[in-house]
């Protein structure tokens, strides 16, 4: 049988079944195995990576003037608030604010006292506004790794920004009605995702390593297999506490195909894996060669070795068997789910 023949095989879905439930326990190995290394990998990078912050907040509360179009309130919406918090309007309120303070400088570490160097710094990815649920509700988060500097442009904003609403004339007054202290940030774990996400690929991974290992898996499992592969006769199969001279094997077809076949013949039996094989002289003083194929071994390209030798050496095939079979994949292939017979 050549290489393109063989690829064109039918499949056999039982087969691939029973195939995938033989190696199924070494997919689940590399499934945890992506799953424990993915999420290791995520967890490491996680901790060295991202670093240790601390954020606080303050909510205000606003009443914006009468406007039966609701123009105003649209207008401030949370992108317009970190947008406007971020600007001149603002930050000149929040610099004169920091500048009143005992402790304002600090957050320069260092730079010159100007109001350029404050609005820089306070640019930073410091300070971020969001409406989080109702729009008279502004709640805006301070986050840094110095709960020092938190604590001071925290003061800052939140007279600043009152002072701001003051001179707006959309607004009719802004109230602190929260200042929280500053606390670790945690940040988001999606170590879940990530052991998830391992798992899944590498179990994909590995059904495509098994599926490739498996097409290329010349080997004999059954009857069928051999029929379709080779054109001579099979007498059956053997399993693994079972020789050809068994009076009674557990499939008993074999005897009677061995009876029939093999008759009164001077026969060699030949395992394709026993190399070197017999000198051709030897084995022509007999009636025939059968031969002797064990179960499961992807020693496909081994028969075709043997056979080609046979056939150049004009030693006739009178057939050939599996031998070494493993029971339960046979019993599950040929009887489901039937329990193993007594013998």
């Amino acid at each position: 049988m050549n290489n393109k023949e063989f690829m064109n095989e039918s499949m056999d879905l039982k087969r691939l079944f029973l195939c995938l439930m033989q190696k199924l326990h070494l997919i689940i190995i590399v499934t945890i195995i992506g799953a424990i290394l993915c999420g290791g990998i995520y967890f490491i990078v996680r901790m060295v990576s991202m670093p240790t912050q601390y954020q606080s907040q303050s909510e205000f509360y606003l009443q914006f003037i009468y406007d039966p179009s609701g123009e105003n309130e649209q207008y401030y919406n949370g992108f317009t608030w970190n947008t406007l918090l971020h600007a001149d309007p603002i930050l000149n309120h929040v610099v004169t604010a920091l500048k009143s303070l005992p402790d304002g400088t600090k957050i320069l570490a260092g730079n010159p006292e100007t109001d350029e160097n404050y609005k820089t710094r306070l640019r930073e990815n410091m300070m971020q506004a969001k409406l989080l649920s109702d729009r008279r509700i502004l709640t805006i988060f301070f986050t840094s790794d110095d709960k020092e500097i938190i604590n001071i442009v925290k003061q800052a904003v939140e007279i600043g920004l009152i002072n701001y609403a003051t001179e707006a004339h959309e607004i009719i007054s802004m109230e602190l009605i929260r200042s929280t202290e500053p606390q670790l940030y945690v940040w988001d774990n999606h170590l879940p995702r990530a052991v998830i996400g391992g798992a899944v690929l590498f179990f994909l991974l590995a059904m495509f390593g098994w599926w490739f290992y498996h097409i290329l898996d010349d080997s004999l499992y059954t009857i069928s297999d051999a029929e379709k592969r080779y054109p001579y006769p099979v007498l059956g199969i053997l399993l693994k506490d079972e020789s050809f001279a068994s009076e009674t094997p557990y499939f008993a077809e074999l005897s009677e195909n061995r009876a029939h076949i093999i008759k009164n013949k001077a026969v060699h039996f030949l395992s394709v894996e026993d190399l070197p094989y017999p000198a051709g002289e030897v084995l022509r003083q007999s009636d025939g060669v059968v031969l002797k194929i064990p179960f499961g071994r992807r020693n496909g390209k081994l028969v075709e070795r043997c056979i080609s030798y046979l056939k150049n050496q004009d030693v006739e095939i009178l057939g050939l068997y599996i031998e070494d079979a493993d029971i339960k994949f046979l019993l599950s292939y040929y009887w489901g789910k039937r329990s193993v017979r007594k013998r």
